[in-house]
């Protein structure tokens, strides 16, 4: 397969990870972009995992543009040294979290625990690998995400019940079939923020939208997606799966009966960690 195939064909995948990490489409685009130059440069024959070695090369571009634009002194951390194990199925949970609002307190993060805890949390990448892009060992790795989590629990936002996230949830995805905009301005909040995987865009939409109106108009032109839309429970929460196996998930993030804050995940390391319900 010739290099424009291989990229193609890895292109969304990798816009995925850079924005994770950075949290903007424009250095996500120059990211990869900057990716893609390196790749026509490399010998071919020395790459044995395309994906793999890509995923490096943008992974360390994100952590020098981070160290760049945000250079930290590095702090004391204030939480306790993991332990031996975490819960696996706490990780799981917290992942979830972080699919639906990791932006809310990623940017507290240090360069290094972002890239740890978005590539194994968000992605599922295994902390060898993780290892190998940060230039460190596996059990630092391990300590990096596992702080980055705890940064992250101590500033999640609080469950709402599952029978009022249900009704918000049915409400808007009932809107979203009807194009009905009175339906959807109910249940979006004024400061309402889309994050979305490039697998699911049209080429050039921005993975992040903000705000009622622009959400609104957005959800209008995707009115005939929402018709392959049903409810689903997303992690043990109300979401919507949309086609079949599926094709996309959303998960929500509600207070005070609105919608916060969803994010569409398309790309398929993402979708397989997550735990999706009929």
């Amino acid at each position: 397969m010739d290099r424009v195939a291989v990229f193609d064909r890895e292109r969304r995948h990798l816009l995925a990870v850079a924005f994770r990490i950075l949290g903007s489409d424009a250095d996500a685009q120059d990211v990869v972009q900057e990716a893609w130059t390196r790749y026509v440069r490399a010998d071919v024959d020395e790459i044995r995992n395309p994906q793999a070695w890509l995923t490096t090369v943008v992974t360390r571009l994100c952590l020098d543009l981070l160290r760049r634009s945000r250079e930290q002194p590095r702090r004391p951390e204030e939480l306790p040294e993991p332990g031996a194990g975490e819960d696996p199925e706490e990780v799981v949970l917290l992942a979830g979290e972080l699919t639906a609002a990791f932006t809310v307190v990623v940017e507290e993060l240090t360069p290094p625990q972002r890239v740890a805890l978005i590539l194994h949390d968000v992605f599922g990448a295994p902390f060898e690998e993780i290892a190998h892009i940060l230039g460190t060992t596996t059990e630092s790795a391990k300590k990096l995400a596992s702080r980055a989590r705890g940064r992250v629990r101590r500033t999640a936002w609080p469950d709402v019940e599952s029978t009022e996230a249900h009704r918000v949830v049915s409400a808007f995805m009932k809107a979203a079939r009807q194009g009905d905009i009175d339906g959807l301005v109910e249940v979006l909040h004024p400061d309402v923020t889309r994050t979305a995987d490039p697998q699911v865009l049209r080429p050039g939409a921005p993975q992040r939208v903000r705000g009622r109106k622009a959400v609104v108009e957005e959800t209008r032109m995707m009115q005939a997606s929402a018709q392959r839309a049903r409810l689903a429970l997303i992690d043990g929460r109300p979401g919507i799966a949309v086609g079949t196996g599926p094709q996309a998930a959303l998960v929500f993030h509600i207070a005070d009966g609105l919608i916060v804050r969803y994010d569409v995940v398309a790309d398929p390391l993402r979708l397989a960690l997550l735990h999706i319900e009929d």
